[in-house]
Parts: C-alpha cells; structure tokens; sequence
C-alpha cells in the first residue's frame, strides 16, 4: 500500500472513529392532554391558545409527522409541518415572554425540534421526524421546569 494510501485510510478510520451519536434519554412522565372541548377550540384558532395548549398541538402534530413520514405519505406530512410551523409561531414568543433569561435556551433547543421535523418533511428524512419526536419530549419537559 502506498503511502497515500495508508494516510487516506488512517483519516477515513479517524473520521468514522471520532463522530458522534446522540443519545435520547427516555423520561417516565406521561404527557399531558387536552380535554376533548380544549382540543377542538386549540385545532381551529391557535393564536390564542395557551403555552400549553401550543406545548400539545406540538406533540401531537410531530407524532404525526413522524408517523406520515414513515409511512411516505409526504402530502399527509406536509399538512403536519405547517400546523408544526403555525403552533411555533405562536408558541416561540410566548416562551420568551414567560421565561425571561431562561427562554434564549429554550427557545434554542425547540429550534432544533423544529428544524428537524421541516428537513423530515424536505428532504423526506425519516430519522429526523423519528428524532424530532424524540427531542420534543425533552424540550417540553424543559418548559415545565
């Protein structure tokens, strides 16, 4: 083997060896639900829901997703990210309006949830849906706290 070679595959071996893997760490708090007169009033008008309502909307539409997009039903998904984007939209100030220094973080890690359900959906990624659900139920534990 040249000595090109053996560099390029001691980089390649090194590049494989150093990458990381996220773990999701299960929680045993049960989600919270909305009765079924809540559920029909958040369903139509979310602009004034509450943070929790907004917080159920969110977690039922990216199991939703998750399940659309592993099913392939890319219309069905498309329907969830933009109730997923309209929930966010009035969920994200609220955060910050409730959590004072506190909401930067939040914020932060609801982001990323969010982006990972818009790429499952854009780049037909089901593992990002899969994830988003995951991190959404650690983020919105984080808002309880």
């Amino acid at each position: 083997m040249s000595p090109m070679r053996l560099i390029v595959a001691v980089v390649g071996i090194a590049a494989l060896a150093s990458s990381c893997a996220t773990e999701v760490v299960e929680l045993d708090t049960p989600p919270t639900t909305l009765s079924p007169s809540e559920a029909a009033a958040v369903s139509t008008d979310l602009s004034t829901a509450s943070l929790d309502e907004l917080a159920q909307v969110l977690r039922d539409e990216v199991t939703a997703l998750s399940r659309a997009t592993f099913n392939n039903d890319r219309d069905e998904a498309r329907l969830h990210l933009d109730r997923i984007n309209e929930a966010w939209s009035f969920a994200e100030p609220l955060i910050v309006a409730q959590y004072g220094e506190l909401a930067d973080q939040l914020t932060y890690d609801l982001r990323r949830v969010i982006e990972l359900a818009r790429s499952s959906v854009e780049r037909n990624r089901p593992a990002d849906a899969d994830k988003a659900k995951s991190f959404l139920r650690l983020a919105l534990t984080s808002l309880d706290a």
